[in-house]
């Protein structure tokens, strides 16, 4: 069946372009095959609907066949808004609009007898030895496909695995009731299927920051798994009416891009973190991944971190929603609707989880450590009380005695816990590896636990500007300017980058940089003292050089203690790179009054090289009680 380049052989399921093979998916195929054999004639949803999925099937039908559609107008070159091949007829079908037939075959010339066996002894020789040709080829090259798993070959072939499936990447679900309000939700949906499979030991998972990058966008599932380094990819829809969620599931070899499971589930809203669990549990089923008994235990059990309260359970995902947007507005937003889902429901683990979250990080952008930090422990210890099989609140609980309250071994033993309970965690194996990196000589150890998380988050630009930090502690700061250079470029609008340019800069001694980077952080992060303090070391670098630079950096950066809060340990790197020990020392004893979390950073931090010989030093590492 011929149409304009292309040429479909619908017996051996073929599609081809100009003579060369085409990979379409089976149902994309079989679609093609339909519309091909009624041109001009509408194809209803309801025909392909039988045709391609029998009763009995349990997959999500709008979704699956937008999706099919999409593949194939992609194989074709089609487009949905100026078809040339596929014309969609909104709600009812789909109709061929191109020009089909077979070609002509050419009329035999008329040959002589003689000449006429002569030619079909001639072709019978040519055949039979094509026939043993090809015959040996196919043989020689099925035998190094097999041999060798060409490409995932004996998967395709025969439906089997080489190798056992042990790492898995859920897609952000889709929000079918096309309502942007419920975007929240969707993303929620995602989350929370990404947190039920984490538990599982065994199995690797990737975080939701790296792909939420792929949420609306059409990219193929085996270029999606090359790009995550996993072997399974899920994918799935979520719309909600009223106090009802329907969540479809399928479970998609990302090596043969073959589906291994579908399954569609309708659930009250109050069953939803426990229909989670269920999804979680089939998928780990169908990949024979085996469950340790406390897995088992976790994934069959009604824990008690969920909430019966469905408008609780909404306020925590709109918390979640907000949390994740990372800016001291979203994270006072996210503050505020934890605190709701908690009044709704005193009783609500994930809650009080999320609390901690949201202060454990607020001091990072800018809050007070002596407001944050004792907040966030509280929220973690109340969330461990209610459920103490919740890992992330240890975490929580690990930052906050390490950083704040200097309970270094307290602390790696709540990272410890974290681990046990959930070995993806990646914003905890992240969060333990900067911690770390500053005490020094642990420097390698450190570089493991952030190449862990980039594995576990491998698209996160916060976790690839957190391993250029931890290369600049190791005082690697060329590793650490490619490295976040290349997040700097693949993400314009992210201040992070910037900050760990500036440090890896100031290592270097490259002051011009220094500036250059300061200015360029401050304008994307609109925070109005990195604003100015980038100003005041512009103006003193222009009109004094370095020196200068330093002198307005800490006249601003006093003014600044003024009227809000200003961090005291970096006034005394300051001082210290000016050459004045005396206030160096004098504000670093404020930012020990005041519990700075930069602190634990004493021993790594080359601006305090100068004062590492004065016998205060060590007198201060003592007080803080930093692991020797």
């Amino acid at each position: 069946m011929r149409f304009g380049v292309f040429e479909l052989d619908p017996v051996a399921g073929e599609l081809r372009k100009a003579g060369l093979r085409i990979r379409l998916p089976e149902q994309s195929l079989k679609i093609l095959a339909l519309l091909l054999e009624r041109p001009g004639t509408v194809v209803t949803r309801e025909e392909l609907r039988h045709e391609l999925w029998p009763d009995g099937t349990f997959v999500e039908f709008d979704h699956s066949l937008n999706a099919a559609i999409n593949r194939l107008r992609t194989a074709l070159g089609d487009s949905a808004d100026n078809p040339r091949f596929v014309e969609t007829l909104s709600h009812r079908g789909y109709r061929f609009i191109a020009t089909v037939g077979d070609s002509p075959v050419p009329a035999e010339t008329e040959l002589s007898p003689r000449t006429a066996r002569a030619r079909e002894t001639e072709v019978r020789k040519l055949l039979l030895r094509t026939v043993v040709m090809t015959g040996f080829l196919a043989v020689l090259v099925l035998t190094l496909l097999f041999g060798l798993n060409v490409r995932g070959w004996q998967e395709r072939l025969l439906g089997t695995r080489s190798q056992p499936i042990r790492s898995i990447a859920v897609l952000p679900m889709e929000n079918l009731s096309r309502d942007p309000e419920q975007e929240y939700f969707a993303d929620g949906m995602t989350d929370e299927l990404i947190t039920s499979l984490a538990q599982i030991s065994a199995l690797r998972v990737i975080s939701r920051a790296s792909v939420l990058g792929y949420k609306s966008k059409h990219v193929p599932i085996m270029q999606i798994a090359r790009e995550l380094n996993v072997d399974t990819v899920v994918e799935g829809t979520v719309s909600r009416s009223g106090d009802r969620v329907r969540i479809t599931a399928q479970l998609i070899d990302a090596k043969t891009d073959r589906h291994l499971w579908a399954q569609t589930y309708e659930r009250d809203l109050r069953d939803v973190l426990a229909l989670q669990d269920e999804v979680a549990k089939a998928i780990a089923n169908e990949i024979e991944i085996k469950l340790t008994p406390q897995e088992q235990l976790r994934l069959a059990s009604d824990r008690k971190k969920g909430t019966q309260d469905p408008e609780a359970h909404d306020l925590y995902l709109k918390g979640r929603y907000y949390w994740n947007k990372r800016t001291p507005a979203d994270l006072e937003t996210a503050i505020s609707y934890f605190n709701q889902a908690i009044a709704k429901d005193p009783g609500y683990a994930l809650a009080y989880s999320g609390l901690a979250d949201a202060y454990s990080i607020l001091s990072s952008y800018g809050g007070t450590p002596s407001e944050n930090y004792p907040k966030s422990n509280a929220a973690a210890r109340k969330a461990l009380e209610l459920d103490s099989s919740l890992a992330h609140p240890h975490a929580v609980l690990g930052v906050s005695e390490m950083v704040y309250e200097w309970d270094f071994a307290g602390g790696e033993a709540e990272f410890k816990k974290t681990f046990e309970l959930d070995p993806n965690d990646a914003t905890a194996h992240q969060w333990h590896a900067t911690i770390i990196a500053g005490f020094g000589g642990r420097e390698q150890e450190a570089l493991a636990e952030i190449n862990l998380a980039h594995q576990l988050d491998p698209l996160s630009p916060i976790i690839s500007v957190n391993t250029g930090d931890v290369h600049a502690d190791a005082r690697q700061y060329d590793e650490a300017i490619v490295i976040c250079k290349k997040v700097a470029n693949e993400n314009p609008t992210f201040p992070a980058a910037h900050d760990c340019l500036e440090g890896a800069y100031w290592g270097k001694r490259e002051y011009a940089q220094v500036i250059e980077e300061l200015k360029i952080c401050s304008q994307l992060s609109g925070n109005r003292n990195a604003s100015d303090f980038a100003s005041a070391m512009e103006q003193g670098f222009r009109s004094a050089g370095w020196k200068g630079a330093l002198t307005k950096g800490i006249e601003i950066r006093q003014a600044h203690r003024q009227s809000g809060y200003s961090s005291a340990y970096a006034i005394a790197r300051l001082y210290a790179d000016l050459g004045d020990k005396n206030q160096a020392f004098l504000w670093l004893n404020t930012a020990y009054q005041e519990r700075n979390d930069d602190l634990r950073s004493l021993k790594s931090d080359f601006l305090l090289d100068p004062l590492r010989s004065d016998p205060r030093f060590a007198e201060l590492v003592h007080k803080v009680g930093l692991p020797q």
